[in-house]
């Protein structure tokens, strides 16, 4: 757990800024490219989820969908390659919209869905 907060943490700078001054389409290519290449079991996934989830949830400006997949990425060789999705509400707005990993579930629905 520890290690994985360590690995977080590390990554998030180069992450955070790839989020906000790239495409959406270059920042998951550059998070793919850099990935650790070592896979995680499920279990040790969940954690790395958890582990993200809570940093993410303390950075200035709230939690951020897209933050979280990159990070995810970046750190696991699953995550990596696997499809991103980002859905859009029509009328658009702040939070009209998410991103998440195909290995995660979604509830709600969206007006166009970007598969990257």
């Amino acid at each position: 757990m520890i290690g994985d907060l360590f690995r977080v943490l590390g990554a998030l700078p180069l992450v955070e800024w790839r989020r906000r001054r790239l495409s959406l389409h270059h920042a998951v290519a550059r998070a793919r490219a850099q990935s650790v290449r070592r896979g995680r079991s499920a279990v040790e996934r969940a954690r790395l989820q958890r582990v993200i989830g809570a940093v993410d949830a303390r950075m200035p400006g709230g939690a951020n969908c897209v933050r979280r997949a990159l990070l995810e990425m970046s750190l696991d060789a699953g995550a990596a390659g696997e499809r991103l999705f980002a859905g859009l509400k029509s009328g658009g707005g702040p939070r009209s919209g998410h991103a998440w990993l195909e290995s995660h579930s979604v509830s709600e629905s969206y007006d166009a869905v970007i598969t990257v």
